[in-house]
């Protein structure tokens, strides 16, 4: 995938801090592999330290040279293995402001080696009750404060082990449902323990270049599939009418971070105040239509696709809701970053999806309900960030204005903006995909 060609140069710092907080060991070096998420960074420290990953400190972008994405990142490990330690009255003041900020409190269960031991036995537990018995230790793919993703190796291929936080526990059996409900909506789910949060599931696939037709022509048949479902799903409603009561607080200065770093201009927010007659009215048409409410996923993207030997399958529905099936179908989202679309092939899609609800109106009604909700969907992203993510986050500043680039789409038009315009994902939110730009978590091209 394009994505899998990105070049990287990543000054990578590890960190482990003493349990009396005036001592630390710290290692520094320069690796070419996406670090950002998680991965890769513990096969980066020395195997004496015997470390667990803890959280990331900081990430700073450097710009592309000659090709090359440069970025520097501290990451806090946590070690039991032989150390050296240094005294922290003496370091560099770059080094006592990491220490200091791996000693503020965060509620990330996964950030602590305790959580992580306990995980780990639990897996070995439900793997044993299988048969299946763990050949490796388990490889991070993805480690922050919205998920994590451990690829476990067995003796039968790799499961996955996908732990969420208590807002985004519902994920759990909504993704016990779908897998065995609903072909092609959810990877096999070998274990779960929705108190927890943790979910065991098997390989679904691996993700592909997208036959873009093929994909939408699979959400059409997963979101009819869901209607059925919906009374046991016990989702929230996040369709027209909800997104239409959140306007006055997504166009809020604060919301907007007008004349912050950032945010919008006084002239972005003038703009995209003037619009909102016309995303009202297309809110108002989108639910007064005569098609039916289905699952909703709110953060369908191409790193959020597999294909294995039976077909496609959707990952990560940490976002699921009730809504207005047209508002996850937006076929421009399943290409990467920076990759423009050919329309024709954008059309060719859209056209083979809208003909699967001709039983609910006509195409040409259909055409325009679509166009009404591209516009839509960009602010039910937008709220997927406002209200789903920003308001849990122990460091808020990781995803903060990240809203703003699918709010700034309504200012470019979803539909025709160039590839470098469109929104970065959250990719990584997902079960699989592991590519990450190396970007904040605002920007973060990847596999939410």
């Amino acid at each position: 995938m394009l994505e899998d060609m990105i070049r990287r140069q990543t000054r990578l710092h590890l960190l482990c801090v003493h349990p009396d907080g005036q001592r630390f060991a710290r290692q520094s070096v320069s690796v070419d592999l996406a670090t950002y998420y998680g991965e890769n960074v513990l096969e980066a420290a020395p195997p004496a330290w015997k470390a667990q990953l803890g959280r990331r400190l900081s990430f700073a972008s450097q710009g592309e040279v000659n090709g090359v994405r440069h970025s520097e990142t501290t990451w806090l490990l946590h070690a039991t293995g032989a150390m050296s330690w240094q005294a922290l009255g003496a370091a560099p003041e770059q080094v006592q402001v990491e220490v200091r900020a791996a000693a503020r409190p965060n509620r990330t269960p996964w950030f602590h080696p305790d959580w992580q031991r306990q995980a780990a036995a639990w897996i070995s537990e439900q793997l044993q009750r299988r048969g299946l018995r763990q050949v490796a230790a388990p490889r991070v793919l993805k480690h922050w404060q919205i998920s994590l993703l451990w690829q476990v190796p067995t003796c039968s291929g790799p499961v996955y082990f996908k732990a969420v936080p208590e807002h985004f526990r519902h994920e759990v059996p909504v993704t016990v449902q779908l897998a065995g409900k609903v072909p092609g909506a959810a990877p096999p789910v070998l274990a779960c323990d929705p108190e927890q949060g943790f979910l065991l599931m098997a390989d679904a696939g691996a993700p592909l270049e997208p036959d873009l037709k093929a994909v939408m022509l699979h959400l059409a048949g997963v979101q009819q599939a869901s209607v059925t479902l919906i009374p046991e799903l016990n989702l929230p409603d996040h369709g027209p009418a909800h997104i239409a009561s959140r306007l006055d607080h997504l166009l809020s200065d604060e919301v907007l971070m007008v004349g912050e770093s950032g945010g919008l201009t006084c002239d972005e927010a003038h703009l995209l105040r003037a619009a909102r007659p016309g995303l009202e009215a297309a809110l108002s048409r989108l639910e007064a239509s005569s098609l039916p409410r289905t699952l909703g996923h709110a953060d369908l993207h191409g790193g959020n696709v597999v294909c294995g030997p039976g077909g496609l399958t959707f990952l990560d529905w940490s976002d699921a809701s009730l809504t207005h099936p047209f508002l996850d179908a937006q076929p421009e989202y399943f290409f990467p970053t920076g990759h423009a679309p050919d329309p024709a092939e954008l059309a060719c899609a859209t056209e083979a999806y809208l003909r699967c609800w001709t039983d609910h109106a006509s195409l040409g009604e259909l055409r325009a309900l679509h166009a009404d909700a591209l516009r839509a969907a960009e602010l039910l992203r937008a709220l997927g960030y406002v209200d789903g993510i920003q308001p849990f986050m122990d460091d808020p500043a990781e995803w903060r204005g990240a809203h703003l680039l699918h709010l700034r789409q309504l200012l470019t038009g979803a539909p025709e903006a160039p590839g470098d315009l469109r929104p970065a994902h959250r990719e990584g939110r997902g079960y699989l995909s592991t590519s990450g730009s190396g970007g904040s978590g605002a920007r973060a091209r990847r596999t939410r």
